[in-house]
């Protein structure tokens, strides 16, 4: 199993159009290595994508991916789902009759339901399924489906219309959270399963521990609604895995190069286990 960070941004990406703050300036200068694209992953073996921010094309030309089974979702914000038109490049536009790709689209209930509402996101997937570029299937909110040999099982989240996922291939299992970590505690199946690798949202940087600085007045209303790096810690103290990715990393934050890999030692030392920040190229590759 390899697990392959397309886009490791949130919904502001690095660099920021017309930004000169360090790290977009590195960003543009360093390339895909430096920048931080929308919040995408694609795991090798089973071949499933997981979520299609707006960036999702430029990610998947520069990526290792030739194919792509099936796509999850973790929830209907925009910067997870706004380049779902890309399903529309699945057409065959020179042949005829053409021969069409179809890619599986899977849903939890909760994602359906709130795809139905939010965005008219379910009636361009019907426009999709209808021009039979994707095929949807709905299935329970705790429901684990088998793919290629791997069980993919949902995970809900405190906010309920938001998911993460467990994937296992009965030897290594991987839990992939993409975003809206805030309120949620893993339960006993979680706590008691040993992952080989965890893949999280960052947080807000509340603190930055390298200078000793709040980045963000402690009664900003934000924080009534967004985790923090310092939530994120504390989920991680609480599972059973020696590799942590986080992702999801939001340009306010201005987390250079330099500064993610002071951090990783940091958050490592803190915590006692092995805390990564994710870049856009990464790959974690469980064996």
């Amino acid at each position: 199993m390899k697990i392959e960070v397309l886009g490791s941004g949130g919904a502001v990406t690095t660099p920021k159009m017309f930004c000169t703050c360090e790290s977009c300036v590195q960003a543009r200068s360093g390339g895909a290595r430096f920048s931080r694209l929308g919040p995408s992953v694609f795991i090798h073996g089973p071949d499933i994508l997981i979520d299609t921010p707006e960036e999702i094309s430029v990610e998947l030309n520069r990526s290792l991916v030739t194919r792509i089974e099936a796509c999850f979702y973790s929830h209907w914000h925009p910067d997870h789902t706004s380049g779902k038109r890309i399903f529309e490049m699945n057409k065959d536009w020179n042949g005829f009759p053409p021969q069409n790709r179809v890619t599986h689209i899977v849903l939890t209930e909760k994602i359906k339901e709130t795809f139905n509402s939010c965005m008219a996101l379910m009636e361009h997937f019907r426009f999709l399924e209808n021009e039979r570029l994707v095929r949807i299937s709905v299935i329970g909110n705790s429901e684990t489906v088998e793919m290629g040999g791997f069980r993919i099982t949902p995970v809900q989240l405190a906010a309920d219309y938001v998911f993460g996922y467990t994937v296992s291939d009965g030897q290594k299992n991987a839990l992939i959270i993409m975003d809206e970590l805030k309120g949620w505690l893993p339960d006993e199946t979680i706590r008691s399963t040993r992952f080989d690798a965890v893949y999280l949202p960052f947080g807000i940087l509340d603190i930055n521990p390298v200078y000793n600085k709040r980045n963000i007045a402690s009664d900003h209303p934000m924080l009534e609604t967004e985790a923090t790096i310092t939530d994120t810690l504390k989920i991680i103290g609480e599972l059973d895995s020696d590799l942590f990715v986080l992702s999801h990393i939001e340009e306010p934050d201005n987390i250079t190069v330099d500064l993610a890999r002071h951090l990783e030692y940091i958050y490592s030392n803190q915590m006692g286990k092995t805390i990564r920040l994710a870049h856009d190229g990464m790959v974690i590759d469980l064996g």
